[in-house]
């Protein structure tokens, strides 16, 4: 019944401004009261942040729709909300227009078991499936700290490779809400680790001991004049302490066979984000722009600049047609890095579809994806009647059947008599089926055909672009 109600309160704001709109189409909106409901936890200044208008704000009859929906999908894109509706009441005798957001908040507590493998992703596991490789421990994670959409993340993980990481992210430090900052802190020890790429794959080496002890804390500032836009300086240094028997399996994991490699960091990132929902965007576009100093002092053991860009855009044709595509570079200054920090294409998401076994190093690189996408089950809910918190038994769910091309190059070319694709044209195709469910889950299961003719399927949990 809840869900009835929200969606007949949609469609009543629908009709009513499309008549008001045709009826009052030379008259201006003045944006009266606007009350928020069902905000238990988020505080009203958050939520206000994200209007596309304000109290008191005359708005041209024939965009105020346009800036209600976009308020909504603003809202809808922090990690705060299962649903928003916008409802609007026009005031005859004042001449306004009032608003009433009403919010289904999410579960904003986490604490969850950690079961990490050693290698790059699951696929890489699954391939040798030794269980004795994993990781264990504890992830807690709290969202929307203090009503404030504070994020404060802390995980421990012991077993085979041990962790200690935490994250503590305000992001209004001002009234205008316009600055933020953070502090990330991660210790770590391994007891295995990839030290060698060979026949393109990441050859691991492992001991009884620890093979290096990595420290990385990083501080950063925030800087988000509206909606779209966001500005992040960070200030990182890293460190690590790498055993004998590692450097002597590859002297060149650390530069000049350097035990206790450090450094600091200076870094600029922007982001411009018009995407109509986050964890799997059907319209809007992404750019993401990074530049890095490496080597702020002396002491730094490394000195070099990079550079990387990513940009993502997303078309819906119809109800259900789509198509996602993204084009992601990288340039680092002619410097000799060392192995650690030579990754490539083959770590995070930055892959070409097919090689998922593969890992390619060098300097630079970039990667182009293409995915038309057929919605098999348009976007639905399932109304559970256990248990009966809104926050889980309204399930939004989807399933779109995909097809996809990428293709990818890594250069400058290394001389390597063991590896063949640095340097190399690749690409990849398949077809895909991706899986969409709340709190911002995405699985995916694609079988796809490489540039070699090598077949496989592959299982992932992030949308692909």
């Amino acid at each position: 019944m809840i869900l009835l109600r929200r969606l007949f309160l949609l469609a009543l704001f629908v009709f009513h401004f499309s008549f008001f709109f045709q009826a009052n189409a030379s008259e201006p909106v003045i944006v009266g009261k606007i009350l928020i409901t069902g905000n238990k936890v988020t505080h009203e200044s958050i939520i206000l942040r994200e209007l596309e208008f304000t109290r008191g704000d005359t708005l041209p009859s024939g965009q105020v729709f346009a800036l209600v929906e976009q308020s909504r999908i603003n809202l809808l894109n922090l990690p705060l909300f299962h649903f928003v509706t916008i409802s609007a009441c026009e005031n005859e005798g004042n001449k306004t227009t009032d608003f009433t957001i009403n919010l289904t908040e999410r579960w904003y507590t986490w604490v969850w078991p950690v079961f990490e493998i050693a290698d790059r992703n699951f696929n890489a596991w699954l391939e040798n499936g030794d269980l004795s490789r994993v990781s264990y421990g504890l992830f807690l994670q709290q969202e929307n700290f203090r009503g404030r959409l504070e994020k404060l993340h802390f995980k421990i993980k012991l077993g085979y490779q041990q962790e200690i990481t935490l994250l503590y992210e305000i992001p209004y430090l001002n009234r205008k809400k316009t600055f933020g900052a953070g502090l990330l802190v991660s210790l770590g020890r391994q007891r295995e680790t990839g030290y060698i790429t060979e026949e393109d794959k990441l050859i691991y080496a492992r001991a009884d001991d620890f093979l290096q002890h990595a420290a990385d804390i990083a501080a950063f500032v925030r800087w988000r004049p509206d909606i779209h836009f966001s500005h992040t300086f960070q200030l990182r240094y890293n460190t690590r302490l790498v055993s004998d028997s590692l450097l002597l399996l590859n002297p060149a994991y650390s530069n000049e066979g350097n035990q206790e490699p450090r450094f600091y960091e200076i870094s600029y990132l922007l982001k411009a984000d018009f995407r109509d929902q986050r964890a799997y965007p059907l319209n809007g576009w992404y750019i993401e722009s990074q530049f890095a100093r490496t080597s702020l002092f002396s002491g730094d053991v490394y000195s070099y600049l990079s550079a990387k860009l990513v940009l993502r855009a997303y078309h819906q044709f119809n109800r259900n047609w789509h198509l996602a595509g993204s084009l992601t570079g990288r340039l680092i200054s002619d410097v000799e890095l060392p192995y650690y920090q030579s990754q490539a294409l083959g770590y995070r998401r930055d892959y070409v579809r097919g090689y998922e076994y593969d890992v390619i190093d060098g300097r630079n690189f970039w990667l182009l994806k293409i995915n038309p996408k057929f919605a098999v089950i348009k976007p639905s809910i399932i109304k559970l009647k256990w248990p009966r918190s809104g926050k889980f038994n309204t399930i939004p769910w989807s399933v779109y059947l995909s097809a996809f091309a990428d293709a990818g190059k890594v250069f400058p070319s290394e001389n390597s008599e063991s590896n063949q694709l640095p340097g190399a044209l690749l690409k990849g195709f398949g077809l895909g089926l991706d899986f969409v469910t709340y709190y911002d889950k995405v699985f995916r299961a694609e079988f796809s055909v490489n540039g070699s003719g090598e077949t496989g399927f592959f299982l992932h949990f992030m949308a692909a672009i």
